[in-house]
C-alpha cells in the first residue's frame, strides 16, 4: 500500500522548488531540497524519469520541478488517463528501484 501513496509523493518530491540547468538536472534540484531523499536516490529517481516517461511527460515533469509544488497540483489534474498511467507505472518501479519504497 505504501508504493501506491509514493506516486504522489514522489511528484511532489521531485516537484517541490525550482531547479536550475536542463530538465533532468530541475528534477534532480527539487527532489534534493526537498530533503526527503538522498542525492544518489534523487539521481536515481531522474534517470528512472528520463528512461521510462515519453518525452512531452518527462518535459512536463520537469517543467513543475521548476515551477514548484503549485505546478504539481496542476500538472497531475492536466494528464491525461494515458499520462497517468505511464506516470503511476514509473513511480512505483522508481520507488523499488531507488530505494524509495521502504
Amino acid at each position: 500500500m505504501k508504493i501506491v501513496h509514493f506516486a504522489p509523493a514522489a511528484l511532489l518530491a521531485l516537484a517541490a522548488c525550482g531547479g536550475a540547468g536542463g530538465d533532468r538536472q530541475a528534477i534532480v534540484d527539487a527532489c534534493v531540497e526537498d530533503g526527503s531523499a538522498s542525492t544518489e536516490t534523487c539521481e536515481c529517481m531522474a534517470t528512472a524519469a528520463e528512461e521510462n516517461l515519453d518525452g512531452p511527460l518527462f518535459k512536463k515533469l520537469a517543467e513543475a520541478a521548476k515551477n514548484g509544488d503549485e505546478d504539481t497540483s496542476e500538472m497531475m489534474n492536466d494528464l491525461t488517463g494515458e499520462e497517468q498511467t505511464q506516470f503511476m507505472t514509473f513511480a512505483m518501479q522508481a520507488a523499488m528501484t531507488c530505494g524509495m519504497a521502504e
